[in-house]
């Protein structure tokens, strides 16, 4: 994965109040459309936030723990 394909997740939260609200409440199912591996969206999905600033940072936590290639 690409931190394109993590930008795209992160701007339609921005951008899109409704899928915000399921990226923060059930995260797996506001994922399902992006193409992400079956450990990436397991890991990506439990990521637990409040607010879409606190699931960015730790996104940004979670690409860098595996080196997701910043391009």
């Amino acid at each position: 994965m690409t931190t394109a394909s993590l930008s795209q997740i992160i701007g339609t939260a921005v951008i899109d109040d409704g899928f915000r609200s399921t990226l923060l409440k059930n995260p797996r199912r506001a994922l399902a459309q992006f193409k992400l591996d079956a450990s990436e969206l397991r890991d990506i999905a439990a990521i637990r936030a409040t607010s879409i600033e606190q699931f960015a940072e730790q996104l940004i936590v979670w690409m860098n723990e595996h080196e997701v290639e910043w391009v």
